[in-house]
């Protein structure tokens, strides 16, 4: 039996954790591979697309460089597999294990709920961690099969910040299952959040006013500036962690103070 909450989450969600990892590697190294052909071929036919369609699809050059393909076709695809996974965890870990009975047995123990909140974001944060890196090891893995070499710095500090994009919807998520104990509306509030924050950083190439609520969009930090050929952006990153740490602290604030369901 683990005494830490940390740890214990950790080993409870430890299959989970290697099959999305596993599913992130697999997936990531199947589009990698894929570069050549895309560079070949796709690259040429994206002459002729509409700018409302280059936001999401890239422009021709972008297929005939590595960076701009693992841009477009990796992180700004695979980041949804990180934010689905990240969702479901973190709503179940205070919403669902509250729906299941077992977090009033854990807090009925000599336990604080600030040490109970705390423990659990931590054992998330490192298992979405973990998810993420199979996506820098499926690139390493892929670029080495196919002969291209990126800046493996920068491909690693892109792979944090699709992390840290990834724990502000999944932030979301837990606070609202702390503030609310429903882990159906907490996941279904912040897959709303996912579908407008893409939906609207996608269209703000062609419709101007949406550039104002674009800033609400953490997808934005990830897009601009890219990371894999400009580095790291400090403010992109202030932007990033601070609703991380408002969501954190909004979220134990409502756990602490209000009543948990008992079945």
């Amino acid at each position: 039996m683990l005494n830490s909450i940390f740890l214990k989450t950790l080993y409870e969600k430890r299959w989970a954790m290697v099959w999305w990892g596993l599913a992130m590697f697999a997936t990531t190294l199947l589009i990698v591979v894929l570069f050549p052909t895309f560079q070949e071929s796709f690259g040429q036919s994206l002459q002729n697309v509409p700018d409302s369609l280059k936001q999401v699809l890239g422009n021709a050059t972008d297929y005939q460089r590595i960076e701009g393909f693992l841009h477009l076709q990796v992180f700004m695809q695979m980041i949804f597999l990180t934010i689905i996974y990240g969702i479901i965890l973190c709503t179940g870990l205070i919403a669902g294990e509250e729906s299941r009975g077992t977090l009033q047995t854990l807090l009925a123990q000599p336990v604080s709920r600030t040490k109970v909140y705390f423990h659990k974001i931590a054992a998330a944060s490192v298992i979405l961690w973990i998810v993420n890196f199979a996506l820098f090891v499926g690139i390493l893995v892929g670029c080495l099969l196919i002969g291209e070499s990126p800046d493996y710095w920068r491909v690693f500090l892109a792979t944090n910040v699709t992390w840290l994009v990834s724990m502000v919807f999944s932030l979301f998520g837990f606070a609202l299952g702390s503030a609310t104990g429903k882990r159906g509306i907490s996941g279904a509030f912040a897959g709303i959040y996912v579908f407008l924050a893409y939906l609207i950083s996608s269209l703000v190439a062609t419709v101007d006013w949406l550039k104002y609520p674009n800033h609400l969009s953490p997808i934005k930090y990830l897009s601009e500036p890219r990371v894999l050929e400009k580095g790291i952006d400090t403010s992109s990153l202030i932007l990033l962690i601070s609703p991380c740490i408002g969501l954190v602290v909004a979220g134990w604030y409502m756990f602490r103070k209000r009543d948990i369901y008992s079945k």
